[in-house]
């Protein structure tokens, strides 16, 4: 019985041993880690200009800022963002600043993995391609079908 009990444990422990992460370069979320993102990013998407700028992490959170052009160079619509361990969430706002959704109301991106160059989240992926480039790539659904809209930026101010 000691010897069965012994291997027993001995098949446990190097069970636990054994288990990998669910990737090698996935880490802990910490918001410090993805400072890549401060600063503001010019880019296409939509089919035309878009506009994205993060402020520095405080209380483990990340504030930013979206705005889409369209060909008439026109203001199209904005948006208010926030990043932290959870994942992103977001609200839209007309030119005029009066809202798209309810007063309560958010859009949420729900976290499913980071590492060091990429944030992905349900519908949503931020992926470092360089010190001045991003690519931002977003599922979008209306409902019948789904399509991902891609949003290459670069920095405008490095």
């Amino acid at each position: 019985m000691k010897t069965f009990l012994f291997i027993l444990g001995l098949a446990v422990s190097i069970l636990s041993l054994s288990e990998a992460p669910a990737s090698i370069d996935e880490i802990p979320f910490d918001i410090n880690d993805y400072t890549w993102l401060v600063g503001s990013w010019e880019g296409n998407g939509f089919g035309r200009i878009s506009h994205e700028t993060w402020e520095k992490p405080i209380n483990s959170t990340m504030m930013g800022m979206y705005r889409h052009i369209n060909a008439k160079d026109e203001l199209v619509f904005y948006e208010f963002l926030l990043l932290d361990e959870t994942g992103l969430r977001l609200k839209h706002f007309n030119p005029d600043l009066t809202g798209w959704e309810e007063k309560d109301d958010i859009i949420s991106f729900k976290m499913i993995r980071s590492s060091k160059d990429n944030i992905e989240m349900e519908g949503l992926t931020y992926e470092r391609i360089s010190d001045s480039e991003i690519e931002i790539r977003l599922v979008m659904d209306d409902g019948s079908e789904s399509h991902t809209e891609i949003f290459r930026m670069k920095k405008v101010n490095p």
